[in-house]
């Protein structure tokens, strides 16, 4: 993570975990919540290398290049634990896996045991209770890190056991001006609105997939009425077992083609009715699925719409 970047862009966060790191005055839970992007995620790393570096700058953040640092961000650490529920809902078997993962290992550096739990606000309801009972009696040891979009959705009885730390939201246009630079123009405002940072379109940017999936959902939204097209996607492009049927690429793909109908001339009803489709498909991603199957249901839901 780019410290200078991270201070410029969140300096209220900055300065708040700043403090607390600094002075030893930190909580066991934080809530790291607000705007969209990787920006929660990466400073959660940085926060968590920051509790076991060694070498730590005069703010009191990581080094970022030492065993311990990228044995954190490797997730190679036997006391630190990152749950991507930003990729498959947390459940409460997570946090029970959490907490048998805790009880079994040693600490390996500076007596403190770490974990993320990523997109919370998307948790089951029994792992948030599971999750409360966990913090009811917290360890000195264990310092938890809670990201969520939306607090909202996050128990309040959570939420108070938490120091809540809010990053401010980049505007869809500085996002795109930003984006600008490693990508065109309609790209741009796309992942722009979609919530896509600036690092995380540059790693994404490095895969094949990312332009291809792109090229996919333009040829496909010009034929989409067609059984041909739909045999194309299934034999040809989006192939089952294939990257492409990995989640972050559905996920993507589908955001394009939420982009690509605003700009077609479609009648109200059936912009309506592929956006709905395209909008539980989003949804339905948040929790296990078998994504070809999911492929296949919205080929052939859309094309129901566009054939009437």
């Amino acid at each position: 993570m780019n410290k200078e970047q991270f201070k410029k862009n969140q300096p209220i966060v900055y300065r708040v975990l700043s403090n607390a790191l600094k002075h030893n005055r930190l909580a066991h839970a934080y809530l790291f919540t607000g705007a969209k992007g990787k920006i929660k995620q990466d400073t959660a790393i940085l926060f968590a290398q920051s509790l076991i570096c060694s070498h730590v700058d005069e703010d009191g953040f990581a080094c970022q290049e030492c065993d311990s640092c990228l044995r954190i961000q490797k997730e190679e650490s036997y006391d630190y634990k990152y749950i991507h529920g930003n990729i498959e809902r947390i459940k409460k078997k997570d946090i029970v896996d959490l907490q048998d993962f805790f009880s079994t290992t040693s600490q390996e550096v500076g007596n403190k045991r770490i974990y993320i739990l990523d997109g919370f606000d998307q948790a089951t309801k029994d792992a948030s209770n599971s999750l409360l009972k966990f913090l009811e009696e917290p360890s000195k040891d264990i310092y938890a890190i809670l990201i969520a979009n939306d607090k909202n959705n996050i128990l309040p009885t959570i939420q108070s056991r938490c120091q809540i730390v809010t990053f401010r939201p980049d505007s869809v246009l500085e996002v795109k001006e930003q984006l600008k630079q490693i990508v065109d123009e309609e790209c741009a405002q796309m992942l722009a609105m979609n919530g896509y940072s600036y690092t995380e379109v540059l790693e994404l940017k490095e895969k094949e997939e990312f332009d291809k999936v792109r090229e996919f959902a333009e040829a496909y939204s010009s034929h989409w009425d067609s059984f041909e097209e739909i045999g194309i996607m299934q034999m040809d492009r989006m192939v089952p077992k294939s990257n492409y049927m990995e989640k972050q690429w559905i996920r993507l793909w589908i955001q394009w083609m939420l982009y690509l109908i605003r700009q077609k001339n479609l009648d109200v009803s059936t912009y309506t009715k592929i956006q709905k489709i395209l909008v539980e498909s989003l949804d339905v991603l948040k929790i296990p699925v078998d994504t070809a199957m999911l492929m296949d249901q919205i080929y052939n839901r859309i094309r129901k719409v566009v054939s009437q």
